[in-house]
């Protein structure tokens, strides 16, 4: 017997997770009159609470879990330096779009909120990162304002604004999510340092 392969146990303790977030994903996509707890997802999913909790013990396991599902679903991914973050913003915008229904179900539920919270960590430490060459001997506050703002522009809720309320397409919201982090790239090299 190959020891390697995954036992009966261990794909049936997969197949039991993978339902619990299918069902998780599924209540965030309702929005805010969507419920959203460890019981409504147990209801839901035919099981028993205890089992959703031996899976997720709190609810920022699986938040986290969530988190990590809707990056794979919408390959969001954060720049290394700072020669990435032009293409890999129109990248980002282009799977906000091809992702639509479940980035603004996002937006728009409770949970959601506490979903995008861990994007905006995981973004802000990354941008930090990327902009080093930019913020070097900057004041602490200056290089926060900035970050901030390259987060901000970076974010689904940004392609949001562009896409409802300022009525663009989502090409057109690429190459302005582009145009507005271009302009800030330019800005933070001639920012007296």
């Amino acid at each position: 017997m190959n020891s390697s392969a995954p036992t009966l146990r261990n794909r049936q303790t997969a197949a039991t997770r993978e339902q619990i977030l299918q069902v998780a994903m599924q209540q965030l996509g309702q929005g805010p009159r969507g419920t959203f707890s460890h019981e409504s997802i147990a209801e839901t999913a035919g099981m028993g609470a205890r089992t959703v909790y031996r899976h997720f013990p709190d609810r920022a396991s699986l938040l986290h879990a969530l988190w990590e599902r809707l990056r794979e679903a919408t390959q969001v991914r954060f720049p290394d330096s700072e020669r990435e973050i032009l293409p890999m913003a129109r990248t980002v915008f282009q799977e906000f779009d091809a992702n639509e229904t479940i980035v603004r179900a996002v937006l728009t539920s409770p949970a959601g909120a506490e979903v995008r919270e861990r994007g905006g960590v995981e973004g802000r430490a990354a941008f930090e990162q990327a902009l080093v060459p930019s913020l070097d001997g900057l004041p602490e506050r200056e290089r926060s304002r900035i970050v901030a703002v390259f987060v901000a522009i970076y974010s689904a809720q940004f392609w949001n604004l562009l896409r409802e309320r300022c009525k663009l397409s989502g090409p057109d919201a690429q190459e302005a999510v582009v145009w507005a982090l271009s302009s800030l790239l330019r800005a933070t090299k001639i920012s007296p340092k």
